[in-house]
C-alpha cells in the first residue's frame, strides 16, 4: 500500500541544517548553533496517511514513500515529488 501525503502549498518555508557555527558563552563553554536554509521548490507535508479523506483548499493529496514523515519530508514543486529533508544536513561537528 502507497502511503498519502498532504502537501500545504502555502507553507513554503521548509529548511534544513546547511551549516554549523561554532560559538562560546561568557564562561568559556564552546557549543554549535546551526544555520538553516530554505530548500527552493518546497511544500509542506504536513501529514502522511494510509488512506486519503476530504481537504480543504489549497491543501492535497500525492503518493510518497512508506517511510515518509510530515515535517520530516518536503514536497518538490520541480518534480512533483515527497523527498526527506534529513540527508540535506549537515552533521554536526564533534
Amino acid at each position: 500500500m502507497v502511503k498519502k501525503a498532504l502537501i500545504d502549498p502555502n507553507n513554503t518555508l521548509v529548511k534544513y541544517i546547511s551549516a554549523w557555527t561554532s560559538e562560546t558563552d561568557d564562561d568559556g563553554n564552546t557549543f554549535y548553533v546551526p544555520t538553516y536554509s530554505d530548500i527552493p521548490n518546497a511544500q509542506r507535508v504536513a501529514q502522511v496517511e494510509d488512506a486519503t479523506f476530504e481537504v480543504a483548499s489549497p491543501l492535497f493529496w500525492v503518493d510518497c514513500d512508506n517511510s515518509a514523515v510530515a515535517d520530516e519530508w518536503y514536497y518538490d514543486t520541480s518534480d512533483s515529488t515527497v523527498k526527506p529533508i534529513v540527508p540535506l544536513n549537515v552533521a554536526q561537528p564533534s
